[in-house]
């Protein structure tokens, strides 16, 4: 896509253990680590996207550490991460761990 602000689809590719080969559009570098949780692309080069998930499949071993980074970044997204964050958003409260 040319825009996509978080497609849940890449965090349900995470969870599931998919390799996640995508373009850099809107959000979805915020979360795919180029490298380390998937492959990105410029937007609009099918040409690279074809080549990626080409290169991804013919090396196992790199799709199973991207997959494995992957399936840990999914903690990030879980209730138990996020409502925290979202009860101090609402309450005005600094997050965990950052100066007052």
């Amino acid at each position: 896509s040319d825009v996509d602000n978080m497609p849940l689809s890449i965090l349900e590719a995470f969870a599931s253990g998919t390799a996640v080969v995508s373009t850099n559009a809107g959000g979805i570098p915020d979360l795919v680590e180029n490298g380390r949780t998937g492959l990105l692309v410029e937007r609009g080069d099918a040409a690279a996207l074809a080549a990626k998930a080409l290169e991804l499949l013919a090396d196992p071993g790199r799709f199973t550490a991207l997959t494995a980074a992957a399936q840990a970044e999914c903690a990030k997204y879980t209730w138990d991460a996020v409502k925290p964050r979202w009860l101090d958003l609402y309450l005005e409260r600094p997050p965990p761990g950052s100066p007052e």
